[in-house]
């Protein structure tokens, strides 16, 4: 009984932090579509911009999602891939599924930094849970 519980726990606090990446992630890629538009940037910049974007939305995401402060590595790992993917499926579906080029520098990242954020995040909310 207290895995099931654990498991649905820790499988929420993944949902909830893909999705608040996710949805971090859209507004900053809008943000950006808006300054390159008015602003218009080099094709070069496009890329490490898009790299940052989904590593921010990651770390900020995990932060958020979490509440549990438990497994933070495995969770914040998960985040970042099942994050990956979604997104992948989301803009891939945007574009109509043309063009669609699957990046293997997301597959290191994200989860590389769904793991960290995992880490702060367990960290942050176990120091509020000792304080009360």
């Amino acid at each position: 009984m207290e895995k099931s519980i654990n498991f649905k726990t820790n499988l929420l606090d993944v949902l909830k932090s893909v999705l608040f990446s996710t949805l971090i992630s859209l507004g900053l890629v809008l943000i950006f579509a808006i300054i390159i538009k008015f602003a218009s940037l080099p094709n070069n910049v496009i890329m490490p911009v898009n790299i940052a974007i989904k590593i921010l939305s990651v770390l900020v995401g995990t932060i958020i999602g979490f509440k549990q402060p438990d497994n933070g590595l495995i969770k914040g790992a998960f985040s970042g891939l099942i994050y990956m993917l979604f997104t992948f499926f989301i803009f891939a579906a945007l574009s109509g599924f043309k063009d669609v080029k699957f990046s293997w520098i997301d597959l290191i990242t994200l989860p590389v930094a769904g793991a960290i954020a995992g880490i702060i995040a367990v960290n942050i909310k176990a120091r509020r849970q000792n304080r009360r």
